[in-house]
């Protein structure tokens, strides 16, 4: 029974795919100098920069020391700035930089590939039934386990 199950498993499935899609980016973008801790902060910071570090750590659901440390490296390599929010000056709030500006083709190029490669034989109603589930599969898991469903 118990070997059924965890063929079956959603959690192992979404586990094993986030695992070989890390195998994929890590590879990428050690291509481009970086590793790849800073891709899901620099993709948040793509589509939305002058966010506060707080917002970041809770739409990317780590906690504050480790998006205070991947701001720092990227903020030491030159890709990020944080500056103080102009109301509340303890709140700082993180800005790309030309330098991230510079790489954002190739990062979104690459987002693209690994896209078409997961898709790829895919036809459009069945996409957007795993999109659909998997944006189902958030919303219960935040509910479940008592987190605020956050609106990207």
């Amino acid at each position: 029974m118990y070997g059924t199950f965890a063929r079956e498993s959603v959690g192992k499935k979404v586990n094993i795919l986030f695992r070989l899609s890390m195998m994929y980016i890590r590879n990428e973008m050690k291509k481009m100098g970086f590793g790849a801790g800073d891709y899901p902060f620099l993709a948040m910071l793509f589509f939305e920069e002058g966010v506060s570090q707080d917002e970041l750590s809770k739409r990317m659901r780590v906690d504050k020391s480790c998006t205070a440390r991947a701001l720092a490296k990227l903020e030491k390599m030159g890709m990020v700035e944080r500056r103080a929010d102009l109301y509340e000056h303890r709140m700082k709030r993180v800005f790309l930089s030309q330098k991230s500006r510079e790489i954002e083709p190739d990062f979104f190029a690459m987002l693209r590939n690994w896209q078409a490669a997961l898709t790829r034989d895919f036809d459009p109603d069945q996409l957007k039934t795993i999109q659909t589930s998997m944006d189902q599969m958030i919303e219960n898991a935040e509910f479940y386990l008592g987190l605020e469903k956050i609106d990207e």
